[in-house]
């Protein structure tokens, strides 16, 4: 009788500490969204958080430390542009403003079709996770940027998750095992990819144009064919340098790789049949060279059509 009275109590216990768990209320408003780097895989945002809760988080002479409150993941710069503690009654209100420079991933393996995904991974730090019940003020936050630089928002996601970490860090109670609960925010990004496209390489499409030109000059003037030749390959190796500076160093063939290294072999064949026009004294030909230009032009743009289709999402 008394074991079952004591099991009683204790799971009569257990139930009224889980009720009384604290509730967070968490919003998150993303003000701005800007320098998106592809070299550095970073961006850079302007945010809002703040939460809502029936229990002082924090000492209110640390009210204003933001590390005792929360935590940016893959932050590298920050500014704390606003801070605010009310109190109403039992309830507590703590609202952040911040700036901050964060690490995310970049695939400009298609670029200039890629399409980006910016990730914020915001960790409360006032507790481990399961001993505060986290609910998403999803009526007041807003993942709808007053200002982002060349992108467009797509349908953001916000969600509750959780974040582990694979040390303790020397934390005496280490049965808590490092758990964080966390804000996770998804903000896709989109563009016109057209526009940028044809500004990348439509100096490398007239410089093969210019190439498969020299065709049609006579066999005389080979020094000309030559130099029409040679003065569309720096222009075409010059486009290159321009697009690879916005890029950053990749161990694989992307879009441009693959475009400029079919426009460098056409434009290196087109000199090595000059030079053979010129070596066995080929009479000139109207029509032959009408030919070789039709012929070169339409296995040149469909060869580029056909790696641009395939980096369409």
């Amino acid at each position: 009788m008394k074991k079952s009275i004591s099991l009683l109590f204790l799971f009569l216990s257990s139930l009224l500490m889980s009720q009384t768990k604290d509730t967070l209320s968490v919003g998150i408003y993303v003000d701005n969204i800007y320098d998106v780097d592809y070299i550095k895989s970073s961006f850079e945002s302007i945010f809002y958080v703040w939460i809502k809760s029936e229990e002082e988080l924090i000492k209110e002479d640390l009210v204003y430390d933001v590390s005792n409150f929360l935590d940016v993941d893959r932050m590298i710069d920050f500014k704390l542009l606003l801070q605010e503690h009310n109190r109403l009654g039992s309830k507590h209100h703590y609202l952040l403003k911040i700036q901050a420079k964060i690490l995310t991933k970049m695939d400009v393996s298609k670029f200039p079709f890629d399409k980006q995904c910016l990730d914020y991974y915001i960790e409360l730090n006032t507790h481990y996770k399961g001993d505060k019940i986290i609910q998403l003020d999803t009526k007041n936050s807003l993942i709808r940027p007053n200002f982002i630089d060349k992108w467009e928002v797509g349908i953001p996601q916000i969600s509750v998750k959780s974040k582990e970490w694979n040390s303790d860090f020397g934390i005496i109670n280490s049965d808590k095992k490092n758990v964080l609960d966390a804000i996770n925010i998804q903000v896709p990004l989109e563009r016109d990819c057209w526009n940028i496209y044809w500004k990348m390489f439509i100096v490398l499409f007239i410089s093969f144009f210019l190439t498969v030109m020299s065709v049609f000059l006579p066999n005389k003037l080979s020094e000309e064919k030559l130099a029409l030749i040679v003065g569309s390959l720096f222009t075409a190796i010059g486009n290159k340098y321009i697009t690879e500076s916005y890029l950053p160093i990749s161990d694989s063939f992307n879009l441009s790789d693959k475009i400029h290294l079919v426009t460098f072999i056409f434009i290196a064949l087109f000199s090595v049949y000059a030079i053979s026009e010129q070596r066995f004294k080929l009479k000139d030909s109207l029509k032959i060279d009408f030919i070789v230009f039709l012929i070169s032009t339409l296995i040149y743009f469909g060869i580029v059509v056909s790696i641009t289709i395939s980096y369409l999402n």
